[in-house]
């Protein structure tokens, strides 16, 4: 009777686990969850066999049958599953076909000896290697770096239960007389719970291994997602024809640093403007004249520092912020700008244009004078050019009086 108790546990158990499994297919997407689902029914339908087929004397041939190729079929889709989770190895038809031997060996079983006990040493020794081929199927990924914590149960529930079915050949032995040892009654009826335990240890650790498996795609979405919203968010504030900074991400910075304690930093803001960009795109092209543009902005970045920062301010204008800056180097770094596109504007462009550029420079001694820096900059800018205009050639740079800055 108590067998029989601990039997129906087990089976209660184990059918719970196959009906989880099931559950988690809505959800996970998974070859080897595919496996263990299937693994995990066949061996809820063998128990229910093996339990009919002790209480139902008629016809229980048949059960036993249904039974040992219940746990074959458990045993074979479980190392199938265990093959794709170490080496992405899907089922074959060969593998299938495996089905067809264990479904003969179940059918001829029960008739070799009308003693269930023997019968049930030769299903252990069977069961025994199934679980061991499985944990050899694993191994694969047990050998990686980082093993998680969910193949690790799944190993060493695999090791027990080797052992365990392992440990029916001299159990079920002994009651035959073979060993010349007595083994109590009393043990064999709880070897149904021993089972289930491990079992449901197995099934915890398969079930352990899936969530891994959902976590590590979702942090790998999650690092793309990351990744493509920087991107986004780059080209939010980038121009795309010189990969300078636009206005958006001047005023990002504006209102991120205005925010901030303690951000308040000094230096000098230039204004630089394109004199001859619109002769450019009426006689060479826009795609000259988008050229021009880029080789300014090269040769912007060729005098500031790493930290110095660059936008496109407009169709043909750039302004440039220069922190820690004295007005004077800076005013000297924009005058040389027209030297750089004298000496390499047809070499950037690869055509034969003459590119020059009129400038103005403003100290500002915090960002909140940062607005009139810029105003005070353009009027300088726009002086520089109404002199060029006037004398016929470029005049580089003027500067208005501000306060010096500091290195």
């Amino acid at each position: 009777m108590s067998s029989s108790v601990g039997l129906a546990i087990q089976c209660v158990g184990i059918l719970l686990v196959a009906l989880l499994s099931m559950s988690m297919r809505g959800s996970i997407k998974s070859a080897s969850l595919k496996c263990w689902t299937r693994a995990w029914l066949s061996l809820s339908i063998a128990l229910l066999s093996l339990f009919a087929g002790f209480h139902i004397v008629p016809g229980h041939t048949l059960f036993y049958s249904v039974y040992f190729f219940g746990e074959y079929a458990f045993g074979l889709m479980f190392i199938g599953g265990c093959r794709f989770l170490a080496s992405g190895a899907s089922m074959t038809h060969r593998c299938y076909a495996m089905l067809i031997p264990a479904a003969l060996l179940a059918i001829v079983l029960p008739w070799l000896s009308a003693d269930f006990n023997d019968l049930f040493m030769v299903q252990a020794s069977v069961m025994a290697a199934l679980f061991a081929v499985s944990f050899i199927a694993l191994w694969p990924a047990l050998r990686q770096r980082e093993t998680s914590p969910g193949l690790r149960i799944m190993s060493a529930a695999l090791i027990l239960l080797t052992i365990d079915f392992l440990h029916y050949l001299p159990v079920f032995g002994a009651r035959k007389g073979l060993w010349g040892i007595t083994i109590p009654g009393a043990y064999l009826q709880y070897t149904s719970i021993f089972d289930l335990i491990l079992e449901i240890l197995l099934g915890f650790g398969t079930i352990m291994v899936l969530l891994e498996g959902v976590r590590t795609e979702v942090e790998a979405t999650n690092r793309e997602l990351t990744s493509a919203r920087d991107k986004l968010e780059l080209m939010a504030r980038m121009d795309p024809l010189t990969e300078a900074l636009n206005r958006h991400a001047f005023h990002s910075l504006l209102s991120r640093d205005a925010a901030s304690p303690g951000s308040e930093v000094d230096g000098c803001v230039a204004i630089i403007d394109i004199d001859n960009l619109k002769p450019i795109n009426d006689t060479l092209g826009h795609n000259v004249g988008d050229k021009a543009i880029r080789a300014v902005a090269r040769a912007v970045r060729s005098l500031i520092r790493a930290d110095d920062m660059l936008f496109r301010w407009g169709g043909d204008e750039f302004l440039v912020l220069m922190f820690k800056l004295r007005k004077e180097e800076a005013s000297r770094r924009m005058q040389s700008l027209n030297e750089i596109l004298e000496e390499n504007g047809e070499q950037w462009t690869s055509a034969p244009v003459k590119i020059t550029v009129s400038s103005g420079v403003c100290g500002f001694e915090s960002l909140k004078d940062l607005g009139q820096a810029i105003e005070t900059a353009d009027q300088a800018m726009y002086g520089s050019r109404h002199q060029t205009r006037t004398l016929g050639k470029p005049m580089g740079t003027f500067t208005v009086p501000a306060p010096l800055l500091s290195q």
